[in-house]
């Protein structure tokens, strides 16, 4: 619906009376771009980090980019805040996967001790500089990361928990109340096939 309306706004008739009260300022209307191309770039984002093929290091420089651009996000959205379940963890792993294990800090390197002792140090190879101009604002944001080699791969570590959401999502609108006295094992069964 906004990009039919920035289609056809220099197509309207900004004297018709009746229209009038209904389109906005010019100075509204730059607000309003602005407002919609950081909204296209938060959705791009929004969608990869969707996605099923992603390491937390790719999250981590996903985030770090929204960051960087929108800085009233830090709070939310760094790497300490409250949002992380356990963010020693996850420091610890991108640490790895980045190939930086020389930096972890002391809770971190508690934290991920166990793939310390299973990999090898991470060497690093840097990505090609040239980046596509239709890229997206998530897949800048990806192209920026470095890739990373290593005998233990740690991208099988999921980034987030989206597919328990989408169950838990699932779970309650199968479980509704005209099925409350489904027998819990069917209801694991109904839930087991619509997930696979």
């Amino acid at each position: 619906m906004i990009d039919r309306y920035f289609r056809i706004y220099s197509k309207l008739d900004h004297i018709d009376g009746q229209l009038a009260d209904f389109i906005p300022t010019p100075r509204e209307n730059v607000r309003l771009k602005a407002l919609y191309e950081d909204l296209k770039n938060l959705e791009s984002v929004n969608k990869k980090l969707q996605t099923t093929t992603l390491s937390l290091l790719d999250v981590r420089a996903l985030v770090d980019h929204v960051i960087k651009h929108y800085p009233g996000t830090e709070l939310y959205l760094s790497p300490t805040a409250s949002l992380a379940k356990i963010p020693d963890f996850e420091n610890g792993v991108v640490k790895l996967m980045a190939g930086r294990e020389n930096i972890l800090t002391r809770g971190e390197r508690a934290a991920v001790v166990k793939l310390l002792q299973t990999s090898d140090t991470l060497a690093t190879v840097p990505q090609e500089e040239g980046e596509d101009v239709h890229q997206s604002f998530a897949e800048v944001a990806l192209s920026q990361e470095e890739v990373t080699s290593s005998k233990e791969d740690l991208k099988w570590i999921p980034p987030t928990s989206n597919d328990v959401k989408r169950l838990f999502s699932l779970a309650e609108i199968v479980f509704s109340h005209l099925r409350r006295s489904l027998n819990p094992m069917t209801l694991e069964t109904i839930l087991f096939f619509a997930v696979q």
